[in-house]
């Protein structure tokens, strides 16, 4: 080997220490390099990670989104057939009602049938009006008319229990007792009508004091009127009557019972009233539906002193004109509020 000489050896020596350096700056580059891709290698699991675990929950959110499916598919399939049974039931629901309508129309034509005719009343009761506004289709009130001779003539407002069906099957079966009581049994004195008619009930619905027995019955207001001798006889349960002379409203009260058994009542005869009459008296039986009936701002009862007064202000004009302010009165008050129960309005003026 060539000996150097000592120019060359610092030349070689100053080459070693120019290499050693370029060595020591690609070792940091080296270093930075790795610690590069030590950083980008840890991101980089950091966000794999993140992925997987994006991953897991999307896998969990599928199972639970399928899982959801299912049971939606299954209440969706349970609903399906729930609308069937309903949309059948409806069906059949809409039968029977239709039934029921049918029959109660056809027992409103029956209850019709039985009641008095307008012709018939204005033959006997010339100068008259009959305010007769069931709730439903049928009634528990009902008004009554019958022709004793020339000259008498007996006339009646009934209030039965109940409103609708029930109503109106004791309104029939009152009228018929009633019809029997007078035109069977001949009495054509109120009182003495009231007694038999209320055995007639008691008998008819097997009453006994027990108190789920004594819960039908009716309120009546009977009168009888003798043209020849003008006099007017009544008797009522629970319902007076009203007799407007001269502007001056007179009331004779009712006895506090009911046709029938009533509760916590002593039995007893009806009272008879005779009352003198003049020409131009207005007399006015009711059912309690016309001053019970709700309305007005505050919606209370109508009340049975704003009734009187009303009667005073009609009471001279015709028995039509009564008839359509008594109607829109009432129907003013109620409102779109419903009807609460029947309403029964009978006027009589005397000639």
């Amino acid at each position: 080997m060539e000996k150097l000489n000592p120019e060359q050896l610092l030349l070689e020596k100053e080459r070693l220490e120019s290499l050693r350096l370029e060595l020591e700056e690609k070792n940091k580059q080296m270093w930075a390099m790795s610690e590069m891709v030590y950083k980008e290698k840890k991101k980089t699991e950091e966000q794999l990670n993140e992925i997987l675990n994006e991953k897991s929950k999307l896998e969990e959110q599928k199972r639970e989104n399928e899982e959801k499916v299912k049971m939606l598919w299954e209440q969706s399939t349970a609903i399906h057939f729930e609308k069937e049974r309903i949309d059948k039931l409806k069906t059949q629901v809409e039968y029977r009602h239709k039934e029921i309508i049918d029959s109660v129309l056809y027992a409103k034509k029956i209850q019709q049938a039985i009641l008095p005719s307008q012709d018939y009343v204005n033959s006997i009761l010339s100068d008259s009006f009959i305010l007769f506004k069931p709730r439903n289709i049928v009634s528990g009130d009902f008004f009554w008319v019958y022709k004793i001779d020339e000259h008498r003539v007996l006339f009646a407002a009934v209030d039965c229990t109940g409103h609708g069906v029930p109503g109106a099957f004791m309104s029939i079966m009152g009228y018929h007792l009633l019809e029997r009581v007078v035109s069977e049994q001949k009495i054509y004195e109120p009182a003495q009508i009231l007694d038999e008619l209320s055995k007639g009930v008691v008998k008819s619905l097997r009453q006994t004091t027990e108190l789920d027995s004594v819960k039908d019955g009716m309120d009546i207001a009977l009168c009888k009127i003798d043209y020849e001798n003008y006099t007017l006889q009544y008797a009522g349960a629970h319902n007076p009557l009203y007799l407007i002379r001269n502007g001056i409203l007179n009331e004779t009260k009712a006895d506090r019972r009911s046709v029938g058994i009533s509760v916590g009542t002593k039995v007893s005869q009806f009272t008879n009233h005779t009352i003198q009459l003049e020409k131009g008296d207005c007399i006015y039986l009711f059912s309690d539906g016309y001053v019970d009936q709700k309305g007005g701002p505050e919606n209370v009862k109508f009340f049975y002193q704003p009734f009187k007064d009303l009667l005073l202000k009609i009471c001279p004009e015709t028995m039509a004109e009564q008839y359509l302010a008594l109607d829109k009165v009432i129907t003013e008050w109620k409102g779109e509020r419903g009807q609460m129960d029947d309403m029964l309005v009978m006027g009589v003026r005397v000639h």
